[in-house]
């Protein structure tokens, strides 16, 4: 006999048989339980696909359009520092620091 059918042996004979049918019992449960969440995160794993694969391509979109506005900014920003040196502006930020502290 097997060192695990000796073990499950011995086991049954030292619990009685209402509590071997309570074991049994509350592991019926937490299996039917278990199925029951496997099920529900099965179906949100599968809609989440679908919306995944719907919304994916937005994504996409959206950060190729921010990053291309941040490229427009940028160049922006460096043309408006061009600018100003060839003015030879002061730095219109400090101006704006200087400015609030003689209120």
């Amino acid at each position: 006999m097997e060192p695990s059918h000796v073990f499950a042996a011995q086991l049954l004979d030292t619990l009685p048989e209402p509590e071997i049918a309570e074991i049994q019992r509350r592991q019926s449960d937490m299996s039917v339980s278990l199925q029951k969440a496997n099920a529900s995160l099965s179906a949100l794993n599968e809609f989440s696909a679908v919306k995944w694969t719907h919304l994916h391509p937005r994504f996409e979109a959206h950060t190729k359009l921010m990053k291309e506005m941040q490229s427009d900014l940028d160049h922006v920003f460096r043309k408006i520092r061009s600018i100003k040196a060839k003015l030879n502006l002061p730095n219109l930020d400090n101006d704006d620091e200087e400015g609030s502290g003689e209120d």
